[in-house]
């Protein structure tokens, strides 16, 4: 009876003291939020979101390795109802929990799943790609379409990934905040439908390829010929049944410019700038077509019925900017670089893709995820780089590093929250030394965190000789400096000798000038009212090259021939 009256304190003690926080030993997905208050949790939840949301999410199966962006899934970790979940942990309603929790606590920790949001036709088509990639004879059964023909494809059993399980895995790996989920069994699989459920399917589609469909919308009539209507069928499963959709993207391209009859597309709601100052542009309600409604209707087989023209809000409402807080001009940085030159098309193009970026509070932003890789399709050229010899050679998409390097220093005036740079290898006089950053794809990132409770709007202009970016946001009192450089070690250039037969012995000559190395601090400072002075120092390190010379190793040159005498100067 004594012990139960000391569970019975306990518990009562922990409740009084923990009311508004995470009970001891809670962790939710991989944070550790004993004992934290909301706002505590919810700034370490966002932190381990905002690397769950741009980690590539990996898993093996046998000997392959399977990996995917979380953005192809529209993962999304809703660490508000996450905070909520892990509160709610050890707070049950029954007596008997709650005394033996506040025990067990102590000894082991409470695990509340990272709530989670998937697209979960996105994850099916992963899912798809991943059991076609490690199976072996698995044969799913669906349709094929060749014009208005319906081609069963019969199921077939064999040796794979086994789809239910993949999906488990990876979304209990997510709920825990791991990228990795680990290792899938491959064994005997069986189709997820059987022919059975194939024949079911393309019978419904005979159907609805057997005649044109008439939509009406208003007055107005809209007719698809059966050949159009293929264009838009598809077979996938969902929960282990086939299904016959009609895709209301296909469906747009389908019944092409007559829809602009009857839509307004809506628009995002944006932000328009002026020097220091930024203001919403108020997004636009559109009207749009039901075409999820009307291909419901056509895979159920109907041929002739109305379409609604509804009301669609746009992704990025008023609302939704006006949040975001963004009010005034936070930093800005400007590099330069000589006109003309390859490069600098790849400073424009790569400008113009992260203008008007927003990057919401909490969120890690990547200028490689933003970038991609350079390629000569999306309109990179050939241009410098430095190679890993540490000598120029041609590089798609060479020049880029200046994007970054401006990128970086606006970050770093800005306050924000560093998360990974790298220098450059060697010292470039053009930029701040120390203070700079390079880009490679994928290996070498520049990523900073919004750590503010704002929204950062990224405005980016690269001209014929310059270019700038611009952070927009809200201060929140903070300012920032520099101070530095400090250079902590100087490296000469080493000299690297290559005989050379066409130069006489004994003489040199200089071919390649090397570049001297450095070992370098520079100090951010940061000022927020009412707060100590922070300091933060980043020391950084630039190789040396050498300076290539030429070593004459030929016959030395035959001697001068002695001056002739000077003749008798003349008399009289």
């Amino acid at each position: 009876m004594g012990v139960l009256f000391v569970l019975v304190g306990l518990s009562l003690i922990e409740r009084i003291v923990e009311h508004s926080d995470v009970l001891p030993g809670v962790r939710v997905g991989s944070v550790d939020a004993s004992g934290m208050s909301e706002p505590e949790a919810l700034a370490a939840i966002r932190r381990s979101a905002a690397r769950l949301e741009s980690t590539p999410i990996r898993v093996k199966a046998g000997s392959t390795e399977l990996t995917v962006d979380p953005s192809a899934i529209g993962l999304h970790v809703n660490e508000r109802a996450s905070v909520r979940a892990a509160r709610r942990a050890g707070r049950s309603h029954n007596p008997l929990d709650q005394l033996s929790g506040t025990v067990l606590r102590r000894f082991r920790q409470d695990h509340v799943p990272f709530v989670l949001r998937i697209d979960e036709d996105r994850l099916d088509a992963v899912l798809d790609s991943w059991v076609s990639r490690t199976g072996k004879g698995l044969e799913d059964g669906g349709l094929r379409f060749v014009g208005t023909q319906v081609v069963e494809i019969p199921p077939k059993s064999g040796t794979g990934i086994r789809r239910a399980q993949a999906r488990r895995q990876l979304l209990a790996a997510l709920g825990r905040g791991e990228s990795d989920a680990g290792t899938l069994s491959i064994g005997p699989t069986a189709p997820a439908v059987d022919q059975v459920d194939v024949q079911r399917v393309a019978r419904q589609a005979r159907a609805v390829l057997a005649a044109p469909v008439t939509v009406s919308v208003g007055a107005a009539r809209l007719v698809l010929t059966p050949e159009q209507v293929a264009t838009t069928l598809s077979a996938g499963i969902i929960d282990g049944r086939l299904v016959l959709r009609s895709d209301s993207a296909k469906l747009r391209a389908a019944f092409g410019p007559p829809l602009g009859l009857f839509e307004v597309p809506p628009k995002d709601a944006t932000f328009a700038t002026n020097g220091n100052a930024v203001s919403v542009v108020p997004a636009v309600v559109g009207k749009l077509v039901d075409l999820d409604a009307v291909g419901k209707e056509i895979a159920r087989g109907n041929h002739s019925f109305a379409a609604l023209v509804v009301d669609t809000q746009p992704a990025r409402t008023t609302g939704w900017a006006q949040k975001l807080n963004i009010t005034e001009l936070v930093s800005s940085y400007t590099t330069s670089f000589t006109s003309g030159e390859p490069r600098v098309k790849n400073i424009q193009k790569a400008s113009s893709v992260i203008d008007g970026t927003i990057v919401l509070p909490g969120q890690t932003f990547s200028l490689n995820n933003a970038l991609g890789p350079r390629t000569l399709d999306k309109g990179y050229v050939e241009a410098p780089a430095i190679g890993a010899d540490l000598s120029l050679e041609p590089a798609v998409g060479g020049g880029v590093s200046q994007v970054s390097t401006t990128l970086y220093n606006a970050t770093f005036f800005g306050c924000y929250q560093d998360v990974t740079h790298t220098v450059h290898a060697l010292y470039i006089s053009r930029y701040p030394m120390g203070r700079e950053a390079t880009l490679n794809y994928p290996s070498i990132d520049n990523q900073f965190r919004n750590d503010s409770n704002s929204g950062i709007l990224i405005r980016s202009f690269a001209g014929s000789s310059s270019i700038t970016i611009a952070f927009y946001g809200n201060k929140d009192g903070r300012s920032c400096h520099a101070e530095g450089p400090h250079i902590l070690q100087t490296i000469p250039s080493p000299p690297q000798y290559v005989d050379d037969p066409t130069l006489p012995a004994g003489t040199q000559k200089t071919l390649a000038t090397g570049h001297t190395g450095y070992v370098v601090e520079n100090f951010r400072i940061i000022d927020v009212p009412g707060q100590p002075e922070k300091r933060e120092r980043y020391v950084e390190h630039y190789a040396a090259s050498p300076t290539k010379i030429a070593r004459g190793t030929g016959a030395a040159p035959p001697p001068a021939a002695p001056a002739a005498p000077a003749a008798p100067a003349p008399t009289g």
